[in-house]
């Protein structure tokens, strides 16, 4: 059962703004522009199904990028299966089990990130390094770690034997072995001229003298530094005392703004006070208003209405009937103008029946005064009837204003009166005494300096009691009378220097003096308890046991030489494995599928080389890019095939064609459809518009096999 991609969900994380879930086909095309989140889809696909960091040797070269979401996979199982970033075990990790014994790196010949179809986790030049060909078809690396074990030093290979002598060894360690039993047989018999001359107890005594009695003046002065971290601890317990005896800093601070804001009601009170008190003074200017409109209604009421004008009236009737007359004597013009003559008169009758009266000669008088009044008043003409109504009702507005006003006063003075009280009660207590509020703001800052200071001499007490490095002790833990000790820390550290100094002098001839007999009880194999005879016994034994060794070692380097002897034939067989495997039909095949002009894939000590149907050869790192990016595919897809054993499974491909030209990504998209058609699915990831035309042409064959994506473009808005 081939192993497929059936549904790839990815969260939204570093480049990738919204979330993806794509059920994918046999062939799956996925399209999108820088910075579209592209790479980080295809690197997200690698951290679900492989391990890329964590196994020495995967090669993945991966950025460190948030992602969330699973890649649902068949084949591995009876069902399909989710994986995750996080979710075990891998895939490479299920073919490790595999019986067939896929190779290590078959992870890696499906998944081409970034355009980069190389095979190799090496930068080479060929693309294709020794150590993959050795696992994909010498099927071991037992040679090579055969080579590189510690047991078998490679100078061994370029060693050589003669007649039975061992020459050209390098830095052979076991020649350094043979060398260093040598120096330990000159080694016993400097160990007894150490042992006569240096073993002596006067040093040591004379050095245990002095230590002790820098240990003495050590302890008179510990005495001084424990009974002056006494005294600080009780300068330290008083003060806290005191501290914790004042108000606490948030106590000080909301004191402190519960009187600002206090005064601050106060002086907005002051200004609603002045307020309500201009707006009573509004209300005598009510009044007077109140009592102008009854007047001025009064004066234009009393005033004569006067009488109508009848001779216009007559006028007007007597034109008319003259052109009546004209009219009846068919006197068109004269008929016209005296209609128009009738008219004029008609007009002129009522419109001097409808103006207004005028005020009778001592009406202006009494208006005059009223304007005047107005004007002083409100500073500003009077206009008529209406500009004293419309005064009244801002006035009257006004009048509400100052009732609201006069309750809000009403309660604020309660407030503020209550909370004086409450600052007052407050304040009062901690200054235990009477205060008044001309006193509140010195008692406040008081208070806070107060606080500070002991605040400041608490830390700085602490501070010197951490430095001495040693615990107060408390009056009932302390111990009996003892005289006062002077704390001189300087005198201390000179002492403490000087006590450092001879310990380790002590240390070192003690040391010298136990090594001295170790070495020779060592080098004797005697117990500690031996004598100068079995001392010397011991050592003849030693010098028998060291020549025994020094044979052995010898034996040992002449059977390395032999296995490098052995491996270098073994090496030429391995070398013919590989290049049969290179030349094996699955990668044959593959390699002409995608690159036709070559027929096969070999190894030369120069590196790879393909051929063309003429037997030419050439070089793979010398061919262009396209075409060494073709035939990296070509031998990905052998390799996986043969590895396999030509069963299909997934290939992921992050613009593998990117470095193609035009013709060829044609010929191209036609190899990924047939092997498509051969089994394989092909998940094919680019920001080229050409290469996903062409597979949006090509892919139409495949029905519903063929499905396309469209990576979303990322807000531009968000770059500003």
């Amino acid at each position: 059962m081939s192993v497929r991609i059936e549904r790839i969900e990815v969260k939204p994380g570093g480049p990738l703004e919204q979330p993806l879930d794509w059920y994918c086909g046999d062939l799956t095309v996925a399209y999108g522009g820088n910075e579209t989140g592209k790479s980080y889809v295809v690197e997200f696909l690698v951290r679900c199904l492989f391990r890329t960091g964590a196994r020495k040797g995967s090669g993945w070269s991966l950025r460190d990028l948030p992602g969330g979401g699973s890649v649902t996979l068949s084949g591995t199982q009876d069902k399909p299966v989710k994986m995750s970033v996080s979710k075990r075990p891998k895939l490479d990790e299920v073919w490790e089990e595999d019986p067939r014994g896929l190779p290590q790196d078959l992870c890696r010949l499906l998944v081409v990130t970034q355009g980069n179809s190389r095979l190799s986790v090496a930068e080479s030049s060929d693309g294709i390094d020794d150590s993959m060909l050795r696992d994909f078809f010498s099927g071991e690396h037992l040679i090579e770690s055969i080579r590189n074990s510690k047991a078998l030093p490679k100078s061994a290979a370029t060693a050589s034997l003669e007649a039975g002598t061992i020459s050209g060894s390098g830095q052979w360690s076991d020649k350094a072995q043979r060398e260093s039993v040598l120096d330990q047989i000159q080694a016993v018999e400097e160990l007894l001229g150490r042992f006569n001359d240096q073993i002596s107890h006067g040093a040591i005594a004379s050095l245990t003298v002095n230590r002790d009695r820098l240990v003495e003046q050590l302890g008179q002065l510990q005495a001084g530094r424990q009974q002056h971290a006494n005294r600080l601890d009780q300068q330290l317990t008083s003060r806290t005392g005191q501290l914790a005896a004042l108000p606490s800093t948030e106590e000080i601070e909301s004191v402190s703004a519960d009187l600002r804001t206090l005064r601050r009601i106060r002086i907005e009170s002051d200004t609603q006070r002045e307020r309500h008190q201009e707006l009573a003074r509004q209300q005598d200017h009510l009044e007077w208003t109140t009592s102008a409109l009854e007047h001025y209604d009064r004066i234009v009421s009393a005033r004569p209405q006067p009488a109508a004008t009848p001779w216009l009236a007559i006028a007007a009737v007597g034109v008319l009937i003259a052109a009546v007359i004209a009219g009846l004597l068919e006197q068109r013009l004269a008929l016209g103008v005296l209609a128009l003559v009738a008219g004029g008169l008609a007009a002129a009758h009522l419109w001097r029946t409808r103006q207004p009266q005028l005020p009778e000669p001592d009406d202006p008088v009494e208006l005059e005064r009223i304007g005047s009044e107005f004007q002083r008043r409100f500073d500003q003409p009077l206009g008529d009837r209406a500009s004293l109504e419309q005064k009244i009702e801002a006035l009257k507005k006004l009048g509400n204003e100052a009732e609201v006003l006069e309750a809000q006063l009403g309660t604020e003075t309660g407030l503020a009166r209550s909370e004086a009280d409450r600052i007052g009660r407050l304040l009062t207590g901690w200054a235990k005494d009477d205060l008044p509020e001309t006193d509140w703001d010195s008692l406040i800052e008081s208070t806070r300096n107060q606080r500070q200071v002991l605040d400041q001499q608490i830390r700085d007490t602490q501070s010197k009691l951490d430095r001495l490095g040693v615990a107060p002790l408390r009056d009932a833990d302390g111990p009996p009378d003892q005289p006062d000790q002077e704390w001189d820390p300087e005198h201390y550290d000179r002492l403490l220097e000087q006590h450092r100094q001879a310990e380790a002098e002590l240390n070192e001839e003690t040391q010298a003096q136990s090594q001295l007999l170790e070495d020779a009880h060592r080098s004797a194999g005697e117990s500690a308890a031996a004598d100068w005879e079995s001392l010397l016994a011991g050592m003849e034994s030693r010098m028998a046991d060291l020549q025994k060794q020094y044979r052995n070692i010898t034996a040992r380097m002449i059977a390395q030489f032999a296995v490098h002897t052995v491996l270098e034939q073994v090496g030429l067989e391995e070398a013919r494995m590989i290049e049969e495997g290179l030349q094996s039909a699955a990668i044959g095949e593959s390699i002409r599928l995608m690159c036709p002009r070559y027929q096969s894939l070999r190894s030369t000590e120069e590196g790879l080389v393909v051929t063309d149907g003429d037997d030419n050869e050439f070089a793979v790192k010398d061919l262009s890019t396209g075409a060494r990016e073709q035939v990296f595919l070509g031998a990905r897809l052998g390799f996986a095939r043969r590895a396999l054993d030509d069963l299909p499974a997934f290939l992921v491909l992050d613009d593998a064609f990117q470095h193609s030209d035009w013709t060829r990504r044609e010929r191209l998209v036609k190899e990924v459809l047939t092997l498509v058609e051969a089994g394989w699915q092909v998940l094919y990831f680019t920001m080229d518009d050409h290469i996903r035309d062409l597979f949006h042409t090509a892919g139409q064959t495949l029905g519903k096999r063929f499905v396309s994506y469209d990576l979303p473009q990322p807000d531009s808005s968000l770059n500003r």
